[in-house]
């Protein structure tokens, strides 16, 4: 397990960790039910929710610790942004190349959002955003997870300056050439661009899932196991 971020907001501590390849598989729909709980209390003292993901932009909303069942495991429903008002449950996102971005807020809030390119093109960041306003409550901390960076990530000439249309950004900002001159995508970049426009900076960007074999790449690597990005607090 590889700790990304450990900070205080108000009167919590913050924390974001990665699995890595040597803490096993933690896909939730392979992974047998035992088994995936075990992993996940070796990183925390309790299971996670975390959701169907499926590129989207669908928010969960995890209910705080007000009497309420608690979500349904090991997938709480199907969605892209995990919300915990209290932060009080931990939340996860699950990947393999894929952009986990875990957001704290000033008031107590956590916010986990999977972001792959197709999440990222239908607006799945500023979805999470506009959540944090609309509670009147500020971004304090930001993490990205392990994800591919532009060193592993090729992409189409056409396709690429769609996705730029769609986020709205310059083609130039978050793209480039790897070593081998081909056309590249940089998920990290377009990551802290759409951010920093909406005035919230990250605080902890993971490595490359593509060239780092501690972790899984589906593109890369072809693996079909996840690793998972995982937030929580706990009282100062």
């Amino acid at each position: 397990m590889d700790v990304l971020l450990r900070s205080v907001v108000g009167d919590r501590a913050v924390l974001v960790a990665a699995t890595e390849r040597s803490d096993g598989d933690f896909h939730p729909r392979r992974v047998a039910p035992d088994l995936l709980r075990s992993r996940q209390l070796r990183v925390t003292a309790t299971p996670w929710t975390m959701l169907d993901q499926v590129h989207g932009t669908a928010v969960y909303r995890v209910m705080g610790q007000d009497g309420n069942a608690a979500p349904a495991w090991p997938l709480a429903d199907q969605g892209d942004i995990l919300v915990a008002a209290d932060g009080t449950h931990p939340l996860a996102i699950w990947a393999a190349d894929c952009a986990p971005v875990m957001l704290f807020g000033s008031k107590g809030a956590v916010v986990a959002v999977h972001a792959g390119w197709r999440g990222l093109a239908a607006g799945v960041l500023d979805t999470a955003l506009d959540d944090f306003e609309a509670r009147d409550e500020q971004v304090a901390v930001g993490a990205l997870g392990p994800s591919i960076h532009r060193c592993c990530y090729e992409f189409g000439e056409q396709d690429l300056a769609r996705f730029a249309s769609d986020v709205d950004l310059d083609h130039e900002a978050i793209s480039g050439r790897n070593d081998s001159g081909h056309l590249v995508l940089d998920v990290p970049a377009t990551v802290t661009e759409i951010l920093r426009r909406r005035g919230v900076e990250l605080d902890a960007i993971g490595g490359c899932t593509g060239c780092e074999s501690h972790w899984f790449s589906h593109r890369v690597g072809g693996d079909l196991a996840r690793h998972a990005v995982v937030a929580w607090t706990d009282t100062w």
